[in-house]
């Protein structure tokens, strides 16, 4: 006797694979949804210290010291130099910039 089709044993294994196939993909698609919510808020924190850096850049170098924001660390590394600290980012700056 000739039957065309599949069997039940081959339906269960394909359905097997297509749902395990499925459950992978799902675990795929929550975890690169989590690592750009991480890289969107790491961004962002370092847009916010690129724009503290910049608006320290315009004060003197003769007020620097006195003007730091809560969260921003100017320590002096020579009498001509300041290492200044936002966030995650660091930069020099000197008397002569």
């Amino acid at each position: 006797m000739n039957r065309s089709g599949f069997t039940l044993v081959e339906v269960l294994i394909a359905g097997a694979i297509f749902v395990t196939t499925f459950a992978c993909f799902g675990v795929l698609l929550k975890t690169s949804i989590n690592y750009v919510k991480r890289v969107e808020a790491k961004t962002q924190v370092l847009y916010q210290a690129r724009s503290e850096m910049e608006r320290l850049s315009l004060i003197p170098f003769e007020y620097l010291a006195s003007a730091a924001p809560t969260g921003t660390t100017i320590t002096q590394v020579a009498v001509d130099l300041y290492l200044i600290k936002v966030g995650d980012l660091y930069t020099l700056r000197s008397k002569y910039q």
